[in-house]
């Protein structure tokens, strides 16, 4: 047991400053450790947030354990501060440690430290200077992206708001429906002609009206399938035109008698029989389908002549 005792004095406890003096506020390091032969098993100091009332604990590290020649080097450091200015004392540690298998507890005090806190010095004599504001960094594309979304989506929603006014000052669908394909003029024309026929409008004693709208019938016709403006024109200037485009001479004709006894009735009263009524519908019927425009689809598709087979 003698023998423990003598190793037990070979232990020493130390403890040591990054600097003696540092500036208010300013952080420095303070090194705790204990120099101990193997077979020991230390307890370390009572380590607070505090040193004394004037020197405060920032952070204390880990115990770092190193070997040297049969002796464990334990130690860690702490980073302390002040904030009031003085010279401060930092008091003794106390290292408590036994042999592994005694009873008897030794101890290894730290030497006492001191350390200077001191103000920066301010020489009077210069002119006082304003405080500098905050430098200002350029903004990063990242911290300009949100600002750049949003305004992207304050102009979708403008445009939305002015679109949507014009269409309800318009008086517009917000969504126009699918546009139907229009139908050839001659299925037009030969559809409104037979409705003419089963209205029984001449039966009706309407007979000026019944010419009225049998010829409008046939002048939008001509519009729509030579590109005319039929529904301006005179019955000759019509005729005229029909003949520049070789119409048929003698559907021609069946026309030019039912535009000519049209105006009759709607610019001389005149008045027409039963039979006269019928044929200028049907005329117009005929006009219609012998000038009517095929189909390119259809005329491709039309049957060769069968040819006979010689005997």
């Amino acid at each position: 047991m003698l023998g423990v005792h003598v190793i037990a004095q070979h232990t020493e406890a130390y403890a040591r400053l990054e600097r003696d003096s540092v500036m208010i506020g300013d952080q420095i390091g303070y090194e705790l450790g204990i120099n101990i032969p193997e077979g020991f098993i230390v307890a370390w100091p009572t380590l607070a947030d505090t040193i004394s009332k004037n020197i405060e604990i920032i952070n204390i590290q880990e115990v770092d354990t190193s070997f040297i020649e049969n002796t464990l080097i334990l130690n860690r450091l702490l980073t302390i501060t002040s904030f009031d200015s003085g010279y401060f004392k930092i008091p003794s540690y106390t290292f408590k440690f036994m042999h592994e298998g005694d009873t008897v507890v030794y101890e290894a005090k730290t030497p006492e430290q001191y350390v200077s806190v001191y103000t920066p010095v301010v020489d009077t004599s210069q002119v006082f200077k304003a405080i500098k504001g905050p430098i200002a960094e350029p903004y990063t594309f990242r911290e300009l992206l949100p600002w750049i979304l949003l305004g992207l989506l304050l102009v979708i929603i403008v445009l939305g708001v002015f679109w949507f006014v014009r269409r309800r000052k318009k008086k517009k669908p917000l969504f126009a429906g699918k546009v139907k394909p229009s139908l050839p003029p001659h299925i037009v024309a030969i559809q409104k002609l037979e409705e003419l026929r089963l209205a029984k409008v001449w039966q009706k004693g309407k007979v000026k009206e019944y010419y009225t709208q049998l010829t409008d019938i046939v002048r939008e016709y001509m519009e729509r399938r030579y590109e005319f403006n039929a529904p301006e024109m005179t019955t000759e200037e019509i005729l005229e035109e029909l003949g520049v485009k070789k119409i048929n001479k003698e559907i021609t004709s069946k026309l030019k008698a039912s535009l000519t006894l049209s105006d009759l009735v709607k610019f001389a009263k005149a008045k027409p029989t039963p039979l006269e009524n019928d044929v200028c519908l049907n005329n117009c019927i005929d006009f219609v389908q012998e000038t009517k425009e095929e189909p390119a689809w259809q005329a491709d598709e039309q049957p060769e002549p069968e040819r006979k087979e010689e005997e």
